[in-house]
């Protein structure tokens, strides 16, 4: 009679316990991925109806009543974000992202960045300005993937702006590279954590400010995707200039 090895019983209870919690965490981030998909359709139908009220097309209002209507405006619009940013780290995660490049303008991809996120910037006061706003600096790249990286920087610059700061993009190339650099008024960020914000779930010194932490290991996914270098460079107290560079090429 063969007595079965202890050891080996062990590994195959510890193995069969392990594929089943993978299993289980998979069920449960498939259902939260869903859940997390299908809250954009009511949250962008809150949103239009809020802008409808904004620009008074169902009736007059006066600027009492629309103050809330801005709140639930901005904050539906900031709930919309986040459901992209959980939805591109799933894709990430599971290696479903894949580019399509097409020649393009990163200074307009920049400008619509500005674009899509000018009401949050009016929201707080904070003002924008582009340097160089008619340059063209053209390569190939993937517009959405681009479009979500800046957006997510300049998202992150403007939640740490105070109210009535600015933000300052500039654009230059040479030879070997395209500069975009985002500067705002914030807090900064303290050198040992500057590496750290842009891991999944890593935040700098946020302070009282909320978030979740995928913003920018989102945008530096996108970037990297672009064989591009994204870094942060400042002083503690007196804001904070995020650099992306992409190659030329």
């Amino acid at each position: 009679m063969t007595i079965p090895d202890d050891k080996d019983a062990r590994i195959a209870r510890l193995e069969a316990k392990l594929a089943e919690a993978e299993e289980r965490l998979q069920r449960q981030e498939e259902f939260f991925q869903m859940a997390v998909h299908d809250l954009r359709s009511p949250l962008s139908a809150i949103v239009v109806y809020a802008e409808l009220l904004m620009n008074r097309v169902m009736g007059d209002l006066d600027n009492r009543q629309l103050e809330p209507i801005r709140t639930i405006h901005r904050n539906c619009n900031n709930l919309i974000r986040m459901a992209e940013d959980v939805l591109a780290s799933a894709k990430v995660r599971a290696g479903a992202v894949v580019p399509r490049f097409e020649p393009g303008d990163v200074t307009e991809i920049v400008r619509e960045s500005v674009r899509s996120l000018q009401g949050l910037a009016d929201a707080k006061n904070v003002h924008i300005s582009l340097q160089q706003p008619e340059a063209r600096f053209l390569r190939p790249l993937d517009v959405d993937f681009l479009t979500r990286a800046f957006s997510n920087v300049l998202g992150n610059a403007i939640k740490f702006s105070p109210h009535g700061g600015e933000i300052r993009i500039g654009l230059e190339c040479d030879e070997r590279e395209i500069r975009v650099a985002f500067t705002d008024e914030g807090p900064g960020i303290s050198p040992e954590k500057r590496d750290e914000i842009f891991q999944k779930f890593r935040r700098g010194d946020a302070g009282s400010v909320s978030g979740h932490g995928l913003g920018l290991s989102i945008a530096q996914y996108f970037i990297d995707l672009h064989g591009g270098r994204i870094l942060v460079e400042g002083v503690r107290g007196r804001g904070s200039t995020f650099l992306v560079g992409l190659p030329v090429s």
